[in-house]
């Protein structure tokens, strides 16, 4: 389990696939903590790279909200961005697991024509999270 650390100022941060040190997102507001994960990166170097970073709020036992924020680098010009295809953030047993599956579409010999980055990750009240699986679907 990762614990995300909680300070005033946002730090910029180049994390890996499956990077151990989180970074802050902010001080406490109204009541609630918040916390923010590094990114998420998955790649297929040379042609495109993907980020996920998940952001949430916590007041007491609860997860009281939660934003994933996906960003892209299209590194060849015969692939192209089409964004998110699907998202989802359900209960869990100690906090909220989410997931999020974008989409590159490439052609000819920069890859498969569709391509998928994927995460699935459990953030929790405590300001701990985990990155459960992730993968890319080819």
């Amino acid at each position: 389990m990762r614990r995300a650390r909680r300070a005033s100022a946002l730090t910029a941060v180049t994390a890996g696939l499956l990077a151990t040190v989180p970074f802050v997102t902010g001080a406490a507001e109204g009541g609630n903590e918040c916390w923010s994960t590094v990114p998420i990166e998955l790649a297929n170097e040379g042609v495109w790279k993907y980020f996920n970073r998940i952001s949430w709020c916590a007041r007491g036992s609860k997860v009281t909200s939660v934003e994933m924020v996906v960003t892209h680098q299209v590194l060849n010009d015969a692939c192209r961005w089409l964004g998110r295809v699907e998202k989802s953030d359900t209960p869990a047993k100690y906090g909220r697991t989410v997931y999020e599956q974008s989409r590159f579409e490439c052609s000819g010999t920069a890859g498969s024509d569709g391509v998928n980055p994927w995460v699935v990750a459990t953030v929790r009240p405590d300001g701990t999270y985990t990155v459960d699986r992730s993968g890319i679907r080819w």
